[in-house]
């Protein structure tokens, strides 16, 4: 892959990725992050028939929440690396 096919720095850190993007994230480390919290998200969706529809939202939110915690560590564990 050549470095034009990989997300900008920007463009990693969005809030919603899809599967192709989230491949063209150069940073392996980074790249796991982001897989795991897409993962599961579409698990939580695939399981909405177990999940209360007046908690689904409040699910997706929670694994939101905690995926922008982890990149903020990740952040700062790049910047002072």
């Amino acid at each position: 892959m050549s470095n034009n096919d990989y997300l900008s720095e920007e463009e990693q850190f969005k809030e919603i990725l899809n599967n192709e993007e989230i491949s063209r994230i150069k940073d392996p480390e980074l790249r796991s992050i982001r897989l795991k919290y897409w993962n599961l998200l579409h698990q939580t969706f695939l399981d909405e028939r177990k999940i209360p529809d007046g908690m689904l939202g409040k699910e997706f939110d929670n694994i939101k929440a905690t995926e922008i915690k982890e990149l903020e560590e990740y952040r700062e564990h790049k910047n002072k690396g």
